[in-house]
């Protein structure tokens, strides 16, 4: 598998991760671990890891695998050490893309969510509890609906707990499209999205996997050379295109809204 590049300094690497790779290891995953995969490959000596002069990998933060975007990973323990604290005391900007059902008229435009998340006794999923639930804030904003009763929100986070964005994304309502764990809509198919067209093959889901993406990472605010961008996968951008949020979201990853 190969990851293109994203951004790059001496103390720093930021890869475009796909949805189905995790970053590093966690008790609800059995996806393939990026952290692991990326040391080992530099202790055998690859030459396309050596090169980029790290003495290790690790992962900033942890990243659901379900979810595509921007993977940081830091190239020595120095780097390692520094950007870890920055993400857990809230210094970097997270800017999630996400698609979720319309809503009804009136729906507000912007929402916040501080529900205090605790991971659920059996299921791999977090759980609303004011008791026992540690503090989480995630500030959504609906960049965009669409005709075809489907809109695109951004979730706005300075650090982020283990699905908190398709926790909180279910307590207001908006779960993210295909997340079968938090109550989402099942993805449409390619005939709901186009009715008038009548070639076969329309009846199959128009989008697989979960309609989110780690859009924007901000490790150092204020700092443009730390801010990474990452446009949605292929399959993604093709579902906005069908759903009519295509030209809405190429702009707002380009700083245009």
């Amino acid at each position: 598998m190969r990851l293109p590049v994203l951004a790059e300094t001496a103390d720093w690497l930021a890869l475009e991760k796909p949805a189905g790779v995790g970053l590093r290891a966690y008790p609800w995953d059995s996806e393939l671990d990026l952290d692991a995969a990326l040391n080992m490959q530099l202790q055998a000596g690859k030459p396309e890891l050596v090169r980029r002069g790290a003495t290790l990998f690790g992962s900033i933060y942890y990243l659901d695998p379900a979810i595509s975007g921007v993977a940081v990973f830091a190239k020595n323990r120095d780097a390692l050490a520094d950007l870890r604290n920055r993400f857990g005391s809230g210094e970097c900007t997270f800017r999630f893309q996400f698609v979720a059902a319309g809503q009804p008229a009136g729906g507000a435009s912007e929402l916040r969510s501080d529900a205090p998340l605790l991971p659920h006794n059996v299921k791999p999923k977090m759980i609303p509890s004011t008791a026992k639930g540690k503090k989480a804030f995630t500030e959504f904003r609906r960049i965009a609906e669409s005709p075809k009763g489907w809109a695109l929100w951004e979730a706005k986070v300075y650090f982020f707990r283990p699905h908190q964005v398709r926790a909180h994304a279910a307590v207001l309502e908006i779960p993210v499209l295909g997340d079968t764990l938090y109550g989402g809509a099942e993805v449409p198919t390619q005939r709901e999205l186009h009715p008038k067209k009548q070639r076969s093959g329309l009846n199959f889901p128009a989008f697989h996997g979960l309609a989110l993406h780690l859009a924007e990472v901000a490790l150092i605010s204020g700092d443009p050379k730390a801010t990474i961008v990452c446009e949605p996968p292929k399959h993604l951008r093709l579902l906005l295109r069908r759903m009519g949020l295509a030209n809405i979201e190429h702009s707002t990853l380009n700083g245009e809204s």
